[in-house]
């Protein structure tokens, strides 16, 4: 009798865990200090790439200042090629992010600390890779991420490794302290 029970114990302490929730992404918003190529389909004189400037607009060749900041890059297109049709027959347009002027920072006991690019949807245990991972004498249970609004975020590491908490994803700005 006890054996069985020892042998359904060990069967069950073996059972798969499940795979995580997948997360939903949130369409990524366009902000200043972007880079943008817009693309207008077999109209190489209205294409290019375009920096999104601090006050949130690009320059279109027969546009003008157009708002890009806020928007995802399929409503911006869209809006693109609403204002090219009084000038284009039937204009295809498209609008890739190929750099955006966000970033974060990682000081304090990491091995490379300094700003780095921020990619969308981009997690707190990614950006301590990019960093290099921790130093040897990093103090994992007091990191902290302050957001630029200065809200703080205590990010439990190990938890995070361990799957048993979501990693954290990071805002534009945002500084891992690790003491």
């Amino acid at each position: 009798m006890w054996g069985l029970l020892l042998l359904v114990g060990a069967c069950a302490a073996n059972l798969p865990t499940p795979p995580p929730e997948p997360r939903e992404t949130t369409p990524y918003k366009i902000s200043a200090g972007d880079t943008l190529d817009v693309v207008v389909w077999h109209e190489d004189k209205l294409s290019g790439p375009v920096l999104v400037r601090s006050d949130g607009m690009i320059t279109i060749p027969l546009l003008g200042a157009v708002q890009a900041a806020g928007l995802t890059p399929e409503a911006l297109a869209e809006n693109i090629r609403k204002g090219l049709a009084h000038f284009v027959d039937d204009p295809n347009v498209v609008v890739r992010v190929a750099a955006t002027g966000n970033q974060f920072f990682v000081v304090g006991n990491v091995r490379t600390p300094g700003a780095y690019p921020l990619r969308p949807d981009q997690t707190f245990l990614q950006a301590l890779a990019v960093a290099g991972g921790f130093s040897d004498f990093a103090d994992r249970g007091d990191t902290r991420i302050i957001r630029q609004d200065g809200t703080r975020v205590n990010p439990d590491y190990d938890a995070i490794v361990r799957g048993t908490v979501p990693d954290v994803r990071l805002n534009p700005n945002d500084t891992i302290v690790v003491p």
